[in-house]
């Protein structure tokens, strides 16, 4: 479902869009099980770091299991679990994203993605 435009946030321009079917698409970023996945918006679609709207961009592939490690803990339980970060888990999805398409995602928003601490 696609998130309308607000006052406060705008939808998703079509590169995003692109990469959140993508994202959709991909193996499980944790586990590596085969997807389709759940696009797992890891701050919320209108999430902004920095005065920099990451929120579209900020999606990683989760199977169902590990999605309920974070649903039905938190992101500080799933960190503990797999010792790793969304922003980390977020840079390895990326790098194939540019392998295979060579898109750019935008260096503020990788910056304010990485910089987070989430």
């Amino acid at each position: 479902m696609q998130r309308k435009p607000t006052p406060n946030t705008r939808g998703a321009n079509a590169d995003e869009k692109r990469f959140m079917n993508y994202t959709k698409h991909s193996d499980c970023v944790q586990c590596g099980r085969e997807g389709p996945s759940i696009v797992d918006h890891v701050a919320g679609a209108t999430y902004k770091h920095n005065k920099t709207l990451i929120g579209h961009w900020f999606v990683i592939p989760l199977c169902v299991d590990c999605d309920d490690v974070k649903t039905q803990g938190s992101t500080r339980k799933f960190k503990q679990t797999f010792e790793v970060t969304m922003a980390q888990l977020w840079s390895r999805h990326v790098t194939a994203w540019d392998v295979m398409t060579r898109a750019d995602i935008p260096r503020d928003v990788q910056l304010a993605i990485l910089d987070c601490g989430k």
